[in-house]
């Protein structure tokens, strides 16, 4: 799956100079400065060259009447003559005098914005407009990490997942292979003379003969005149839409769909804006002479982020296409198995995403998990993305592993059922519905959700047969209406109607508690309602030909009552932990406790039995789970976490013992009150490039012939004093790789109960090698105060001796006495929140670090917490890239969380 990430990317050539000053310094307008996004600001205030960044305008083409417009070529034409006007009209200022300055730019009308190459000042200048509404920096597409599957001898006569998904039931049974669709990919291109993708190209005029203008956009700059595919990635997904090449290789689900491409998903963020905006519009292979009647159906994007994220990239253009008729398909990510690891666009609300799954039904370790942008059930479906088998460059085929390979199984669905059902082409609401109607429900707890709608599986597995079935084919009509409250005639939006008859549908009402089928064949049909907080309500309709029956439904309300409660440490500290509630039922998405009290309180339907799961944002907490009922009076559940002993991560918790990793130690020095004696001396700088030990990881102490010192060795590292009076079985524990020339030399470890003026040897090794975790018991440290551990490597013609990862004790989690610090960070002049690193200055180690809390809305960005073993008036100090240190003295208290928030003053501001 190719990948979007926020990062700095290299200026175009040429020069960028200020824009003549046309309004009040903006450098003195705190409201311009906070349109400038903070990591933007950081890559300005880092860099002196200039950087390549977006330009947003406020304005806006309405677009909320286009899905009226029945025909399908002004339909298209109307959403883009829309957009070019509200882009035109909001940058012509903007544009002319970039072009009078000299400044690199380029202009979008798909979304209103420009991409411009300039530096601080520029971009300062551009925010004090009245008509820009943001400044935003550029992201940079990486290639896409599928994986390659494992090769069969044998090809099936139909590849599993198309048959998996009964695209081959649906060809037998309907005669429906998706012709007069046109499905398109913005990948890395298409080997368009494949024979498995040849005669499906809409460029293919026969004889030999092809047109590549409105069928093709090199976006990338590196095809020419015809398509090309460098990579192989954007032919494996267009196989798996389309791809038959009538010779045993049905590797595609739409076999007689028409296909057309952009290779945007590899090159730079304007090459994926313009591939969006090209598709809305298709031109000549000038850029010419734009016809929306040539867009394409449906539009697979087998692309995202790698690291989870709910940013908006390409949001406006995903509402055109929708607008249009048009519906994309997103890949849902590679990011699994952990949950909330969907990638953006795929996991944003609009958009429509697939997760992956094996040939047995189970879901794929990669696959991303949900939820989504605000709590989002993510994937919204999923597919076949295992070993699936697809065409690649050279006219040859391969297996890929990824969600990019489940997408186009999508894609290719939505091609077949628009082939069938004319009435819904271009329906992008009642095609979703239909999606997760038809999906086969397939329950998994993992990351929450239902047994048929969870964040691993969506709504289920897709199965195309029973969505050509469901589908309105023949004679149709309408239902629609209005959901309210029976006592207050208020609208109720949100509620979920469950249409059921000929067929069945799932719609949920507007802002103004309306709701609208799509096209249902004719019959009679129950109207089924649901609505958190109210019982269920119901009617009956009866669907007639060309027209829209009316069905409005009233629901009661139910009586409310309120839960609450308080959720702290449950393991020594005691004090609120800032906490995600999940709790049953509860339809408005995940609860949070308030980070400084640990309280939340909630309305919930009286009479009724709970779930409620109660999740620590903070790390190295274990989950509660509990149930309850809800009866006729409010209810307190408070909840006491527990730490997770094993990992003993949690602020304020530490295993028994002493442990020294050596990652933050000088080249040749020590740390920590540890001792480095002897010659040639232990070193950090691994002058041999020795590998890490094994079982290690990061900086590692080494004592090794090539730091230059001779043939003989004898060097001691030995640790600070250890009390272990707490300790009735305390161990030592460490990773290491021994690598004698031969018994000449000797690697000794001793312990000392007294401080050092003894010592006892409970490891050693001579002529052998020794690698990976070494575990020694010390009994004879139990229950003292004063035990200290030496590494000793003596010898002639030694080699070389690597430890890391030291620890002694018994390795029991245990509170640290101190306090938790939590508060925000923000910018003095702006506002805006800043991601900064807050630490004790006596102690950098115990630090933490601003996050982003984007399922909160209660909360801004720039939370940060930390654990400080000083108690009373103790210094801090908050740093971030850009900005100016702060300090302050804050009052930290035991078993306390004590806040405080920090302003920080831009560098040089």
């Amino acid at each position: 799956m190719v990948v979007a990430t926020v990062a700095t990317v290299l200026a175009l050539t040429g020069a960028a100079t200020a824009l003549p000053s046309t309004s009040p310094d903006p450098r003195t307008t705190a409201a311009a400065k906070a349109k400038i996004r903070p990591q933007l600001q950081t890559q300005l205030s880092a860099q002196e060259s200039p950087v390549d960044f977006w330009v947003y305008f406020d304005a806006k083409a309405d677009l909320a009447e286009a899905s009226t417009i029945k025909d399908w070529n002004a339909r298209g034409a109307a959403v883009a003559k829309a957009l070019r006007r509200a882009a035109d009209e909001s940058q012509r200022a903007v544009r002319a005098e970039l072009a009078a300055s000299g400044v690199t730019h380029q202009s979008f009308w798909a979304t209103n914005a420009i991409k411009v190459t300039g530096g601080a000042d520029l971009a300062e200048r551009l925010a004090a407009r009245s008509e820009v509404s943001s400044l935003l920096p550029s992201f940079k597409v990486e290639p896409p990490p599928v994986t390659k599957g494992v090769s069969r001898q044998a090809v099936d006569a139909v590849e599993w997942g198309v048959a998996n998904i009964n695209a081959d039931d649906v060809w037998n049974q309907f005669g429906v292979r998706g012709e007069d669709i046109t499905v398109a990919s913005i990948d890395t291109g298409v080997q368009f003379d494949h024979p498995a993708l040849m005669r499906q190209y809409r460029g293919n005029k026969g004889d030999g003969v092809f047109d590549h203008n409105y069928n093709w956009f090199d976006a990338a700059g590196t095809c020419g005149g015809a398509p090309c595919d460098g990579d192989g990635h954007g032919t494996h997904t267009m196989g798996t839409m389309v791809g038959d090449d009538g010779d045993g290789n049905q590797i595609g689900v739409a076999p007689r769909a028409r296909w057309i491409a952009a290779n945007g998903c590899c090159p730079n963020d304007a090459a994926l804006i313009s591939s969006g905006q090209w598709l809305l519009e298709p031109t000549d292979l000038n850029g010419q002479n734009p016809d929306a009647s040539k867009r394409p159906h449906v539009i697979n994007n087998s692309w995202g982020t790698t690291t989870p994220s709910d940013a908006p990239f390409l949001e406006d253009i995903s509402l055109a296409w929708t607008a249009s008729g048009i519906f994309g398909v997103w890949a849902n990510g590679n990011n699994g198995s952990a949950c909330q690891t969907s990638g953006s666009p795929g996991s944003r609300k609009i958009n429509y995403s697939v997760g992956a799954y094996d040939s047995d039904h189970a879901i794929a370790p990669f696959s991303s998990r949900g939820a989504g942008q605000d709590g989002e059930i993510k994937p919204n479906v999923a597919a076949p993305g295992v070993n699936v088998r697809s065409s690649t460059p050279g006219s040859t085929y391969a297996n890929l592993n990824g969600t990019s390979m489940a997408a186009p199984h999508v894609a290719g669905a939505i091609a077949l059922v628009w082939s069938a059902a004319s009435s819904i082409v271009g329906d992008i609401d009642a095609t979703r519905s239909l999606l997760d109607g038809t999906a086969v429900d397939s329950p998994n707890s993992q990351c929450g959700g239902t047994d048929d709608d969870n964040n691993a599986f969506g709504e289920g597995r897709l199965d195309a047969l029973a969505l050509m079935r469901q589908a309105p084919r023949g004679a149709t009509g309408r239902i629609g209406g209005t959901v309210s409250d029976a006592g207050t005639a208020k609208p109720l939006p949100g509620a979920t109607v469950t249409i059921t008859g000929p067929v069945s549908r799932e719609v949920t009402t507007d802002a103004d508690g309306a709701y609208q089928s799509g096209a249902l064949p004719l019959g009679s049909y129950t109207i089924g309602v649901r609505s958190y907080g109210y019982a269920s309500g119901a009617a009956q309709a009866q669907v007639r030909e060309g027209a829209t029956t009316t069905a409005d439904v009233t629901l009661v309300p139910q009586p409310m009552k309120t839960v609450s409660g308080t959720v702290t440490d449950g393991s020594g500290h005691g004090w609120p932990l800032y906490a995600k509630v999940l709790i049953s039922g509860y339809p408005l998405g995940p609860i949070f406790t308030d980070p400084v009290t640990g309280r939340f309180s909630v309305r919930l339907p009286a009479s009724a039995s709970y779930t409620m799961q109660v999740t620590a944002q903070y790390p190295g907490y274990q989950p509660a789970r509990r149930t309850f009922e809800l009866g006729g009076a409010d209810l307190v559940q408070d909840a006491a976490l527990a730490v997770d002993e094993s990992a003993c991560t949690a602020p304020g918790y530490r295993f028994s013992g002493v442990s020294e990793d050596f990652d933050d130690w000088a080249d040749t020095g020590t740390r920590n009150g540890w001792q480095n004696s002897g010659r040639p001396g232990w070193r950090l700088d691994n002058p041999g490039y020795r590998p890490v030990p094994q079982g290690g990881d990061g900086r590692f102490a080494i004592a090794d012939s090539a730091s230059g010192a001779g043939k003989r060795f004898d060097t001691s590292l030995t640790s600070p004093v250890i009390d272990l009076s707490g300790d009735a079985s305390p161990q030592l524990t460490f990773h290491t790789s021994y690598y004698p020339r031969d018994a000449g030399q000797r690697a000794d470890v001793d312990v000392s109960t007294d401080g050092g003026r003894t010592w006892k040897t409970v490891w050693r090794q001579t002529g052998n090698h020794a690698f990976g975790q070494v575990t020694l018991p010390l009994p004879q440290a139990a229950g003292r105060r004063d035990v200290r551990i030496r590494f000793h490597y003596q010898g002639r013609d030694a080699w070389w001796w690597a430890v890391d990862n030291v620890f002694v004790g018994t390795r029991a989690c245990r509170p640290v006495e101190g306090g938790l610090v939590l508060g925000f960070v923000d910018d003095r002049d702006t506002g805006a929140p800043v991601y900064a690193t807050v630490a004790r200055t006596a102690q950098p180690r115990e630090a933490g670090t601003g996050v982003t809390t984007p399922v909160d809305p209660a909360l801004d960005d720039g939370l940060y917490w930390v654990f400080s073993s000083a108690l009373g008036s103790t210094e801090f100090t908050a740093g971030a890239p850009g900005y100016q240190t702060g300090t302050a003295t804050i009052p930290v208290r035991r078993d306390t969380v004590v806040t405080h928030d920090w302003s920080l003053v831009r560098a040089g501001g």
